[in-house]
């Protein structure tokens, strides 16, 4: 990853346009939004710019290197990932499960870029790589809490050793980073993932959560998934 700053032919002393915090999340957003069409390797301060319509000096007043832009997106990925699983307080229908699951679907294709360009973004930054690593326990940890809780409420059976929770989380995130890529080879342009990619991945879901759950919990929450999918094309 370049640490050469963006060229201009003076520094802002001061932010340009718009309030200081909202010009910094106008260049988040675009830069998140560029990295997930074009990927991370390939977006340009120099892109970001003209999307925008700001010059280079305006951008670095914020964000003096691409790396400094990256973190801050992590920084907005972490925050949506901690609020996308927050999970309710009780699960009264299958439906708040698939409500649950398909929030956090949409927060991974949000930030699509981080997952598939891992290798790109870790190999030369020790720091990234220790923040991507805790989060990445921190999810599994938490996947595995709500697994319990399911399995407390009885909508999912005791895993049998050496099967474990955590096991299956494991596997719930390798599946969820494995759609990511596909959806960038498919779907590289879609702003929004398409109807057919979710109901994909949320029957690649059930079927690997399908062993461990009760019956009559399986056989509603594929049907749930129907509903919330329909809700969401209509909203």
């Amino acid at each position: 990853m370049s640490k050469k700053k963006a060229t201009s032919d003076k520094a802002p002393k001061k932010p340009l346009g718009k309030s200081a915090g909202g010009a910094r999340q106008r260049i988040v957003l675009s830069s998140i939004a560029l990295f997930n069409r074009h990927g991370v390797q390939s977006v340009t301060i120099e892109r970001i710019c003209s999307d925008l319509k700001i010059s280079p000096g305006n951008l670095t007043y914020y964000f003096p290197r691409k790396d400094d832009l990256i973190r801050a997106t992590v920084e907005a990925l972490q925050a949506r990932v901690h609020e996308a699983l927050q999970r309710p307080v009780e699960v009264e229908s299958p439906r708040d499960g698939a409500a649950y699951l398909v929030r956090l679907l949409k927060t991974f294709w949000d930030f699509r870029f981080y997952f598939n360009a891992l290798a790109f973004l870790m190999t030369d930054n020790p720091k990234l790589r220790k923040e991507y690593d805790q989060l990445r326990r921190w999810m599994i940890d938490t996947m595995v809490s709500d697994l319990e809780f399911l399995s407390e409420q009885k909508y999912f059976a005791e895993p049998v050793t050496p099967n474990t929770f955590r096991l299956l989380a494991e596997n719930i995130y390798g599946l969820l980073l494995n759609w990511l890529r596909t959806q960038q080879i498919e779907n590289p342009s879609a702003r929004t993932p398409p109807k057919a990619a979710l109901k994909d991945v949320t029957l690649h879901l059930w079927s690997l959560c399908q062993h461990w759950m009760a019956p009559a919990f399986a056989q509603d929450l594929l049907t749930a998934f129907d509903t919330v999918l329909s809700a969401r094309t209509k909203t």
